[in-house]
């Protein structure tokens, strides 16, 4: 169970730890860890730090230009820089007598169940002892179908993995603007985000600095993640005098992203954001009214078809009759029984009183059929 201590997860992106040239600036660092020591030690705040600038510092070091380098080589120079920004990191809490661990995370580490608790249980370890986790995406063995592209998404799945309060996001603009502010004179600063609709998201740009993979819209991405699963997030210039101290004390910095009153349990967070599915499941009105106006599960009856070759326990996608989705949910069955299943009730056979496909307890609806609304239901449902 976590502490009753606050817990802020820091995400500090490449361009707000390095220098134009791709160098560690060691001037941005010390501010960074200076502030968090304060809260660390003055404040009694547990941190988890996600910090980018590995890549980065390994091109660098190796004298490399990062847009003229195959995947390969950004991984080679992601193991080189890995080994520079711990370093770094470690040589200054310990001169604050503060111990740091690393953790180097993949996609596939949050979407396996399993995989998924033990990091939540190193965690909660590490916090416990006073340990601070230093983490980043395991670039050099990451390929396209287990990475997370930017640590934007990553620190948001750590802030959900944490339970933490408070994620933070320190980039190189001071919030989320109606339009870029960098070519555009006419743009206004959002200072709080109660939603985050359709309108938010085409207010984020493209990609952020070359030194860095993410941009406003991968920040606005792991805001939804972080508040939909009942976490509040601030967007803040990494430049702002005492940052990280001020959003903590809830002074007006950047952008705030606040939570949603009806935050997900911690696994049906998970089953909403961290896992990939394995197949689709097609129900009928019937059904999907059921499980959209109800509080049913998904009976047997109800299915259409069946799409995907996945194992009972499995975690798939529920779609209505016109693709729309519905929601995600943990299998019972595996595709081929379903499908026999199907073929046996189509034939006349009485499935009402057969096991649910999914149940209501392990299933978590997505859809934006309800009520009209244009964004994701979140359902707290226990």
């Amino acid at each position: 169970m976590k502490s009753q201590r606050m817990r802020v997860v820091v995400k500090i992106g490449s361009s707000s730890i390095t220098e134009a040239n791709g160098q560690l600036s060691i001037a941005k660092l010390e501010s960074y860890i200076d502030q968090m020591t304060r809260l660390y030690q003055e404040e009694n705040v547990q941190l988890i730090v996600v910090s980018s600038g590995a890549v980065a510092l390994g091109m660098a070091q190796l004298g490399w230009r990062r847009k003229e380098s195959t995947m390969p080589e950004k991984q080679g120079a992601a193991a080189v820089g890995q080994g520079l920004l711990i370093h770094a990191y470690q040589q200054s809490f310990s001169k604050r007598g503060i111990d740091i661990a690393q953790l180097l995370l993949t996609k596939a580490d949050i979407e396996d169940r399993k995989r998924f608790v033990n990091i939540r249980n190193t965690m909660e370890t590490l916090l416990h002892f006073g340990v601070i986790p230093i983490i980043n995406e395991n670039d050099t063995v990451a390929v396209e179908e287990i990475r997370f592209g930017d640590n934007d998404t990553l620190s948001s799945f750590v802030a959900m993995v944490a339970d933490a309060d408070l994620l933070i996001l320190l980039t190189d603009v001071d919030g989320l603007y109606t339009v870029n502010p960098r070519i555009n004179a006419n743009a206004s600063k959002i200072d709080d985000v109660w939603n985050i609709d359709d309108a938010i998201e085409q207010m984020a740009g493209g990609q952020g600095s070359d030194r860095g993979t993410g941009g406003m819209r991968t920040k606005i991405t792991a805001a939804k993640i972080a508040t939909g699963s009942g976490i509040d997030v601030a967007l803040a210039s990494s430049e702002s005098k005492d940052v990280l101290e001020r959003i903590v004390h809830r002074e007006k910095v950047g952008t705030w992203f606040h939570a949603k009153s009806g935050e997900l349990t911690a696994k049906k967070s998970w089953m909403m954001f961290g896992t990939r599915t394995e197949g689709q499941v097609m129900v009928d009105a019937g059904a999907a009214d059921a499980l959209l106006r109800g509080n049913g599960s998904l009976l047997l009856p109800g299915i259409l078809s069946v799409q995907g070759d996945f194992q009972e326990g499995s975690i798939v996608l529920i779609e209505s009759e016109n693709k729309q989705e519905i929601g995600k949910g943990v299998c019972n069955f595996s595709a081929w029984d379903l499908r026999l299943l199907i073929q046996r009730s189509q034939q006349g056979e009485s499935m009402r009183n057969m096991q649910e496909v999914v149940h209501r307890n392990q299933l978590v609806l997505t859809s934006s059929l309800i009520g009209g609304e244009n964004h994701q239901r979140f359902e707290n449902l226990h």
